[in-house]
């Protein structure tokens, strides 16, 4: 990690929050169910851009915490808000985490996927506990293992897409988007 000001690092999280916002804001308009996720996916992708540079883990958590509590705001009644902020919303900064403390790979992706569906069960429980949403009614002719197949591959996807991208990001846009001095 290279030094970056202070005021450049907090621009880039402004930047990255406010994209976070846009994309859940349009998650919550369109009708379209891939391109809720294609707008979820990219406000999940903005929390790697304050991520990957020094004091990255306090601005990356400070662009979540307001990205959440801001959507909470907008779009209140999205489902693509409430994914964000119990699933994929700090996907970013667990990534990070266990890739850093964690070396071996198998089990780095094996933790990771421990965590991911930690959090689908917490968000499928509330989901059915207090909005009333059931998995079963919501996919009424599928039986309860193939939607936990259908859920594991959309989680395995999703893992996949963001390590593409955020190498994409750090390979190409970094520089870019945050000289360094």
């Amino acid at each position: 990690m290279r030094k970056i000001p202070i005021g450049l690092l907090a621009a880039g999280t402004g930047m990255s929050l406010a994209v976070s916002l846009l994309m859940l804001f349009a998650a919550s308009m369109v009708k379209s169910v891939f391109i809720k996720g294609l707008c979820l996916f990219v406000a999940s992708l903005m929390t790697w851009i304050p991520l990957r540079e020094e004091k990255g883990y306090l601005f990356a958590l400070i662009e979540y915490v307001l990205t959440s509590g801001l959507a909470l705001l907008i779009a209140r009644s999205s489902i693509a808000t409430y994914l964000y902020i119990l699933l994929f919303g700090h996907y970013a900064v667990v990534r990070y985490f266990v890739r850093t403390h964690i070396t071996d790979r198998i089990i780095t992706i094996l933790v990771r996927f421990l965590v991911l569906n930690a959090l689908l069960a917490g968000g499928i429980a509330l989901a059915d506990r207090v909005f009333g949403i059931s998995m079963q009614s919501l996919l009424p002719n599928m039986s309860v293992f193939r939607i936990i197949a259908v859920l594991e591959a959309m989680l395995a996807a999703f893992m996949l897409l963001f390590k593409i991208f955020s190498m994409l990001f750090d390979s190409a846009l970094r520089n870019i988007l945050m000289p360094r001095r």
